[in-house]
């Protein structure tokens, strides 16, 4: 005889769907969005919706804490004197390497130019030079070319001699706020080691401070009062 297993409704539930988990980046306004904090993101599945609900509270959350966390650091640091003036001296010296770059790059076209003008002037006082020859050997056709090649090299010359004035005037100027940006420069470093200084003596006023809070001098002297009055009992 066959025995077959009575028949039954009862039907084995899948199993939960897991939550799946994507990592995206999300970011902050702060800063200008320069800010990138890296979360957990749920997505959130049909049979465990309260469950993914709860933990993208919690993630919400501890989100908002280090957001507000790092926001305090940074307006915090942007308070510190110290490390502005520390920015400050950086961007400068930044500002001032960039200028005695430009300096020297015009100090070399400066030179280039000097030459230029050298060599225009030396060629126009070589070719009148020859146009003196030429007539006092009585050749005014040579005489008339040689004046023309000179007129040439004179023009070149005095183009090229007006360039050079102005560039001996950018020159100048460079120099000048060179050197006053090392004079701010200097002026911010001994202001951020003024305040170093400061920031030193009010840490160490602090501690003093802390110090002498923690001294119970009520207590002390009240043990003192009683001792003295032991002593009298005594006597």
């Amino acid at each position: 005889m066959e025995i077959r297993a009575p028949p039954t409704s009862l039907r084995l539930a899948p199993p939960p769907a897991a939550a799946s988990f994507r990592r995206t980046p999300l970011r902050t306004s702060f800063l200008r969005g320069s800010v990138s904090l890296k979360v957990v993101q749920v997505r959130q599945s049909n049979v465990n919706r309260f469950k993914c609900n709860s933990i993208r509270s919690n993630l919400f959350d501890r989100l908002t804490r280090v957001v507000r966390s790092y926001a305090n650091a940074v307006l915090s640091s942007f308070e510190d004197p110290e490390k502005i003036l520390d920015q400050a001296v950086l961007e400068m010296n930044d500002d001032l390497t960039k200028m005695r770059q430009a300096t020297a790059q015009v100090l070399a076209s400066q030179k280039r130019l000097e030459n230029k003008y050298k060599a225009a002037e030396q060629a126009s006082a070589d070719w009148y030079r020859r146009a003196q020859l030429a007539l006092q050997k009585g050749d005014e056709d040579l005489a008339r070319e040689a004046l023309k090649r000179r007129k040439s090299y004179a023009d070149n010359a005095s183009s090229l001699r007006s360039q050079l004035d102005q560039q001996k005037g950018v020159v100048e100027n460079l120099i000048s706020n060179t050197r006053l940006l090392e004079s701010k420069i200097a002026e911010a470093k001994q202001k951020k080691d003024t305040l170093k200084a400061r920031a030193q003596s009010a840490k160490t006023a602090t501690k003093v401070s802390e110090m002498l809070g923690n001294v119970n001098t009520s207590s002390a002297l009240s043990a003192f009062e009683k001792m003295e009055e032991k002593g009298a009992s005594l006597i």
